[in-house]
């Protein structure tokens, strides 16, 4: 069994391909796909840039050519719930759209055309397995729930006040559930795991550039638990 993991930033994926083995790389539209083993386990892991387009790319692109039977998209987030603070983990039991709006012609807000649905949910049994992997690692609190995605980097209390009062989201990044929507598409299991990296509150400025590194450390020690369970 393969398993796809992507993530946007350098930051987010860099240590899995430098533990990886035996690499095979091969580029397409841009992304670099690298197909080895992590944990004794086969993967393929990209960076596919920020971003709903270039998380779709990717997400296609992979089970195109590789397969696999899940994909986790890994990286952090700014949180939207009081609960979470920096460094804290969250895994996606469903993915939301906060930018796709169709209300201007009767649907509801988030409602994905094509698929009509506003939440996209992960395999449960996929996201029990995550969220035990995560409870692995010490100091750090786990919250399992709707993880909202767009284009955009949340920094305002406004905005971040309107997705959670519509999502009803622990958190907001800008690649998970344009993945989620991809898996859907293609009935291929899928879940986001985040790491709070800023409160999405108008700090981001003075937060991430001091937590990032921090952050992404924990996603990937989610990871590395997660495949020794694979």
């Amino acid at each position: 069994m393969k398993i796809g993991i992507i993530g946007a930033m350098d930051v987010e994926v860099a240590e899995l391909i430098e533990s990886m083995e035996n690499i095979k790389k091969d580029t397409i539209s841009g992304i670099v796909y690298y197909e080895g083993t992590l944990q004794g386990k086969d993967v393929v892991v990209a960076k596919c840039g920020i971003g709903k387009v270039h998380a779709a790319v990717c997400a296609q692109t992979m089970i195109l050519k590789y397969n696999p039977a899940a994909i986790i998209n890994t990286g952090v987030a700014g949180s939207l719930s009081a609960s979470l603070d920096i460094g804290d983990l969250v895994v996606s039991n469903k993915v939301v759209q906060h930018d796709f709006d169709t209300s201007g012609v009767g649907d509801p807000i988030g409602l994905i055309s094509g698929i009509d649905l506003i939440e996209i949910p992960c395999p449960e049994m996929l996201v029990e397995k995550i969220e035990a992997s995560a409870k692995k690692i010490e100091n750090t609190k786990v919250f399992v729930g709707t993880i909202a995605s767009g284009d955009q980097f949340i920094c305002s209390a406004s905005k971040k006040d309107y997705i959670v009062e519509n999502f009803k989201a622990l958190c907001a990044e800008m690649e998970g559930a344009a993945i989620g929507h991809v898996c859907y598409l293609n009935n291929v299991d899928f879940c986001i795991i985040r790491a709070i990296s800023d409160k999405a509150d108008g700090s981001a400025h003075m937060d991430f550039p001091a937590f990032v590194q921090v952050a992404a450390k924990k996603s990937i020690n989610l990871i590395n638990n997660f495949l020794k369970t694979v």
